[in-house]
């Protein structure tokens, strides 16, 4: 495979691959920084290796071995990384692979390539230029496993005795190879070099090694070592994230000498790596002073696994609640919302007066204080609870902040009269949300007055607001101000269909063409259609192949499919398809698709109780190898939980096929790298099981 050179017919993360080789040309010259961003951002782009990274890697290496390249080091540096993409497994992924791509042959291919590319290397231990060194040490530390370190490795361990200038990453990769003793640790220590010193305790520590004192040596190091780390530093957070419980005692002992955010982030790396150190991580961050908005977000972040000590957190998070910082306000109100204390609509709503709505950080991402509090889409939670204290906060924020995100919060909220009246003054200046909740407000009956605007939504409430209003001509403006078929909705169809008009109809028969639209909302649109549509003879075949695809439409297309009645084994046959071959999407295998099918082959008794256990846990395992089980652990849940209420036998062999998940120390890879995703997957599994 990484003999093959045309480039034409290979892919990275942006379409072909003809623009790799200049990329890989460019290391030779003066511009190899931004040839190397290209390069990672293409062929190993967020560790993604793609079918044009195999034959990339030897004439990277290439330029790793010419001295006189000016981008030799960055060479080294992408060799690195893409070991380390193949430590984390990225070549056993079929993401954004071709459909006909043999994963194990594949994942040979990748290994293969960088056992050639390590041994190609290894003469650059003997470099003269200590950078250099270090990227080979770094290169050898992601080869664990790998069957090239047998020949590499005596060499790097070679190297200790008069390593000097990349000694630290030298003793990191012997360390990760178990090849760095307590002797050799006390040779470290006569040497007297803080820099290696702090490297080999570091190392010890992440690693697991039980090396003596090594606590004590990087808490007395720090301040004066881990910036000069090699790599991106030796911070905290990385800490805790390799050794997971191993950090505590150094957290804790270095709890007055850092950053109180520095520590919150460990604190949440600490719970993230170790299920049972929750309790710890929480401990410690209760005890970080003063109480900031990281410290306070990171408290956020560990409430979904300690329930039990909800109330605890929330009293020490409520303390909070009349800062003058209206952003810290903020995340205590969310993080109060979160855990349904009653008390954060208080400080939720003073911050309403302040004239820019805060931002809140969730893990890696940041959104609107609107979405922080309440969700948005599917993963919006019941907000019934907090009806009143919701709708009173809404109005104020759209007043202060004019954001079509609280239009949003009060649609999701029961309409009345009263919301009309709170959202009719931002017509103007936010037609799509106002119009939207004034047409379903329509539909429901309320009284919505007209407001002249050319905006779809808009269109649509004053028409069905309008027992006169000519539907017909209405509907062609909305369907033609949102985009007409090319940006057809599935929630406009829904809407006019308690209208219908012969307009509408015409519309609903175009797209039922008898094939499904390439988007998930071209596809929703084409369900929408026909069920406004009262003929299974022409809705059929397109319902049929939205089906077929699977994807996000998959339920709703289920549930359209059977209502028709007459294609039942249709619906079935391609449900056992679904199940067992599966559907692939842009990003791989739809491992959702695969249960949903299973669930409603359950349902119609088209199933034996022991094909479905196996099929959905076998989708399960490998949505977790895909870091996506956040999507897939909800559905099998509620499969298993269907399953085993029936047949109760099976119920100690689930139990063991899931023991590695529901019992390991270790969370779950997933999407969003949160605990409150591996929680709510463990959650569910539980529940699935029976307790």
């Amino acid at each position: 495979m990484t003999a093959h050179r045309d480039w034409s017919e290979l892919e990275h993360a942006y379409g072909t691959a003809e623009d790799t080789p200049g990329f890989i040309e460019a290391l030779r010259g003066a511009d190899w920084e931004s040839a190397l961003q290209n390069l990672h951002a293409s062929i190993l782009h967020q560790g993604t290796i793609y079918n044009a990274t195999l034959p990339a890697v030897p004439r990277i290496v290439d330029v790793a071995l010419d001295p006189a390249a000016p981008g030799r080091q960055g060479a080294l540096w992408f060799v690195v990384a893409y070991a380390e993409s193949i430590a984390q497994g990225y070549s056993e992924s079929s993401h954004y692979l071709p459909e006909d791509t043999d994963m194990d042959d594949f994942d040979e291919s990748a290994r293969a390539a960088l056992s050639d590319a390590t041994r190609r290397l290894a003469p650059l231990l003997d470099d003269a230029d200590d950078e250099v060194r270090a990227s080979i040490y770094q290169l050898t530390s992601y080869l664990v496993d790998e069957p090239v370190a047998e020949e590499v490795m005596p060499l790097v361990r070679a190297k200790f005795d008069n390593e000097s200038g990349a000694a630290a990453s030298l003793i990191e990769s012997l360390v990760r190879h178990d090849l760095f003793t307590e002797a050799d640790f006390e040779v470290v220590l006569e040497r007297g070099d803080d820099a290696i010193t702090f490297a080999a305790a570091w190392s010890a520590i992440a690693e697991g090694m039980d090396l003596p004192d090594a606590i004590d040596h990087v808490v007395r190091l720090w301040l004066a070592q881990a910036d000069g780390y090699p790599g991106s530093g030796a911070s905290l957070e990385i800490l805790a994230n390799h050794a997971g419980p191993r950090a505590v005692p150094v957290l804790q002992a270095l709890a007055d000498s850092i950053e109180t955010d520095a520590l919150a982030d460990a604190w949440v790396e600490v719970a993230l790596a170790s299920r049972s150190s929750v309790d710890a991580a929480l401990d410690g961050l209760l005890a970080l002073t003063p109480r900031t908005v990281g410290v306070v977000t990171a408290l956020a972040q560990v409430l979904p696994a300690v329930p039990e000590r909800a109330a605890e957190l929330c009293d020490a998070v409520f303390e909070l609640a009349d800062s003058d910082d209206p952003t810290l306000r903020a995340v205590v109100a969310t993080t109060l919302f979160s855990a349904r204390d009653a008390r954060w609509a208080a400080p939720a709503k003073t911050v309403t007066v302040h004239p820019a709505e805060p931002t809140v950080s969730r893990r890696k991402a940041r959104m609107s204080f609107a979405y922080a509090l309440t969700g948005f889409g599917p993963q919006r939670p019941d907000l019934l609870w907090a009806e009143a204290d919701l709708f009173e906060l809404a109005v104020a924020a759209l007043w202060s902040w004019r954001s079509g995100a609280w239009v949003e919060v009060l649609g999701v909220l029961p309409l009345t009269q009263e919301t009309v009246r709170a959202v009719l003054p931002f017509a103007a200046e936010l037609p799509a949300q106002v119009g939207k909740l004034l047409a379903h407000a329509a539909v429901a009956g309320l009284a919505v007055p007209p407001v002249d605007s050319d905006d779809a939504w808009m269109i649509t409430a004053g028409a069905l607001a309008d027992p006169d209003a000519d539907l017909d001509t209405a509907f062609r403006r909305a369907w033609e101000a949102n985009g007409g078929d090319d940006r057809a909705s599935s929630d406009l169809i829904d809407v006019w269909s308690t209208r219908p008009s012969p307009a509408l109809l015409e519309t609903c028969l175009r797209l039922l063409d008898g094939t499904a639209l390439t988007s998930f909302p071209g596809q929703f649109a084409q369900l929408a259609a026909a069920r406004a549509i009262d003929d299974p003879a022409r809705t059929w075949p397109t319902i049929r192949a939205v089906l077929d695809e699977a994807g996000n439409p998959l339920p709703t297309a289920i549930a359209v499919a059977l209502a028709l009645g007459e294609h039942r084994a249709e619906v079935v046959a391609l449900l056992e398809d679904i199940s067992t071959t599966g559907r692939l999407t842009w990003s791989g295998r739809d491992h959702l698709a695969v249960v949903v099918a299973v669930d409603t082959l359950v349902d119609l008794g088209e199933i034996a109780p022991g094909a479905a256990v196996e099929r959905v846990t076998e989708a399960l395992f490998d949505s977790i190898d895909e870091h996506s089980a956040g999507r897939v652990a909800p559905e099998v849940g509620l499969v298993l939980g269907r399953v085993l209420a029936a047949h109760p036998d099976l119920r100690e062999q689930v139990r063991e096929q899931l023991s590695d998940i529901l019992d390991d120390d270790h969370r779950l890879p997933t999407a969003s790298d949160t605990i409150a995703e591996d929680v709510e997957i463990t959650t569910a599994l539980r529940a699935g099981l029976g307790g």
